[in-house]
């Protein structure tokens, strides 16, 4: 009986001894290919954390969910093309055009601000074209050189040879960083720093650019409107300065923001040069920054002797999910533009 009793014992202890070496194999494994991802996987991983494209991968979306006959590529050079939407006006006299630039890391189809108006518009009369634009880097991309966990710090570690410098637990000999070591030693972020400054102007070229491509594509027919959501007022202040925008056409502002860079007081002499322009500033009220910047602007557009400027504020949520704000935004929007002399 006594020996049976050891027997088992033996066999569970072989058992779990099999199973622990099982599982020092896999580890062993998955040093070369963590988490079970082969070669050709790990470096499409690599690949993807290294160059992220969220709105390249916005806009591929977007093509599939919208009608082929609004999207247009259009082209900035020979090798490159950007994304654009367009409806055209359905009305036999069309009234103008109206170019919608969207904000910061919004595609132009947003559905706050831009969306509404892009769809609506053309019932009164308006051709609409709204362009995509680049994502405002203003400080580089951070850089993960090790992985986002200690087991992957670990699998990181254990690929590469012993250095005797690295320190280890004086009871065990085991790696600190091993499960819970030094959080310094399992991650470092390096970060490139970019004057935000220079960082505006160069994004500014760029968006420029894409501008000048749409204002070409849709020519001189009737009037045209400018919209701007979100930062895009910001990036288009010399081009506003230089007087390429015709002095009677209507400039909408949606939710204004101002990006890392960017200077209030050259915002205020921009509002002072456009002087008595048509311009319609929409801004959310309920937001306590928003509404600071919009008692700033107009102030400017005092200062400035703009008669024409108007402002309003949402008095619905900007994300409210039963159409409300969308509804609240083309009313006022094409009233004002009917309005217009």
């Amino acid at each position: 009986m006594i020996k049976d009793i050891i027997q088992v014992k033996r066999l569970t202890f072989l058992t779990l001894l099999a199973f622990t070496h099982l599982a020092f194999i896999s580890l062993a494994q998955a040093a070369d290919t963590p988490f079970g991802l082969d070669d050709e996987e790990e470096q499409e991983v690599k690949v993807e954390r290294a160059n992220p494209d969220p709105m390249g991968e916005m806009l591929a979306a977007l093509v599939k969910e919208l009608p082929a006959e609004e999207v247009v590529n259009l082209t900035l050079n020979d090798e490159e093309t950007f994304l654009a939407l367009e409806r055209a006006a359905l009305s036999f006299k069309p009234k103008g055009q109206v170019l919608m630039l969207p904000g910061d890391r919004q595609h132009p189809n947003w559905p706050q601000g831009i969306a509404p108006l892009r769809q609506v518009l053309p019932e009164y009369g308006w051709t609409t074209l709204a362009i995509s634009l680049p994502i405002y880097k203003s400080a580089g991309v951070a850089k993960r050189t090790l992985g986002p966990g200690p087991l992957l710090g670990y699998i990181s570690k254990s690929s590469e040879p012993a250095k005797s410098s690295e320190k280890s637990d004086p009871d065990t000999g085991a790696d600190v960083g091993f499960l819970g070591g030094d959080e310094d030693e399992q991650e470092e972020v390096v970060v490139e720093v970019v004057d935000p400054v220079e960082a505006l102007n160069a994004h500014r070229a760029l968006i420029e650019a894409r501008l000048q491509a749409a204002l070409q594509h849709l020519g001189n027919q009737g009037k045209q409107v400018l919209v701007l959501q979100g930062e895009s007022i910001y990036w288009l202040q010399p081009w506003l300065k230089t007087d390429k925008l015709p002095k009677k056409s209507p400039l909408i502002l949606l939710y204004v923001e101002a990006p890392a860079g960017a200077d209030s007081v050259s915002f205020a002499e921009l509002i002072k040069h456009l002087g008595n322009r048509p311009i319609l500033d929409i801004y959310a009220g309920q937001n306590t920054l928003q509404a600071s910047w919009a008692a700033e602007r107009k102030a400017a557009y005092l200062r400035a002797g703009n008669k024409q400027a108007v402002q309003m504020a949402v008095k619905v949520p900007v994300s409210s999910s039963d159409g409300t704000d969308s509804r609240w935004l083309t009313q006022r929007v094409e009233g004002w533009l009917r309005g217009l002399r």
